[in-house]
């Protein structure tokens, strides 16, 4: 079926969405879509979203391996495609046989065919994580970081970062802070006390 087909009733059956990096669970509580989501920040943390099944990295060539492996994802599973070239035959190609794709947003793309990938990804029930803006996003997804830890007065390394990530679908909004750490990626030990807690509120 060629990228311009139309896509049945039937190819549009709703299935599970896929798992996320458990600190990011509070955020996709029924998992990952097969649709569209913006991500605005820190594109690392589209990295979490890439841990169920067989996954691409496009147009990010800062994002290396060891970024993914802290992030948990499986690097046997995950293709590394710093240059696309045409954006969207390269989309749409990997969305035919992967799972989840993390891509820069292509400098601009017409509606229609903004819509037939949505549909492709619906048909495959595979998930496009875009970093930059696209028309009628299912969520947006934004980061921003909170802070370091381990720095003085212009001396000292660098032992953790904390980032408030957010999700807005819809007209709800959900929050978490995470660290990122010597123990890896956990979620703060505030969380639970109000300090950039998990929470839902209007968009």
């Amino acid at each position: 079926m060629g990228f311009g087909d139309g896509v049945s009733g039937e190819d549009l059956s709703p299935r599970p969405g896929r798992a996320v990096h458990p600190g990011l669970q509070a955020l996709f509580p029924s998992g990952l879509r097969p649709e569209v989501y913006c991500l605005n920040g820190s594109a690392q943390v589209g990295l979490g979203l890439l841990l169920d099944g067989w996954c691409a990295v496009v147009g990010l060539p800062e994002l290396g391996v060891e970024a993914a492996r802290e992030w948990g994802v499986e690097l046997s599973r995950m293709v590394l495609i710093p240059d696309p070239g045409s954006w969207l035959e390269t989309v749409a190609t990997l969305i035919e046989g992967l799972d989840v794709v993390l891509a820069v947003a292509p400098p601009a793309i017409a509606p229609a065919a903004a819509q037939r990938l949505v549909a492709r990804l619906r048909s495959r029930g595979s998930s496009l994580v875009v970093l930059g803006d696209w028309p009628h996003a299912h969520a947006r997804i934004d980061v921003r970081t909170l802070g370091w830890q381990g720095l003085g007065r212009g001396y000292g390394a660098l032992e953790s970062q904390r980032l408030e990530v957010a999700v807005t679908r819809h007209h709800s909004r959900r929050t978490v802070t995470l660290v990122r750490g010597a123990e890896g990626i956990t979620v703060a030990d505030d969380q639970d006390r109000g300090s950039g807690g998990v929470g839902r509120s209007p968009a």
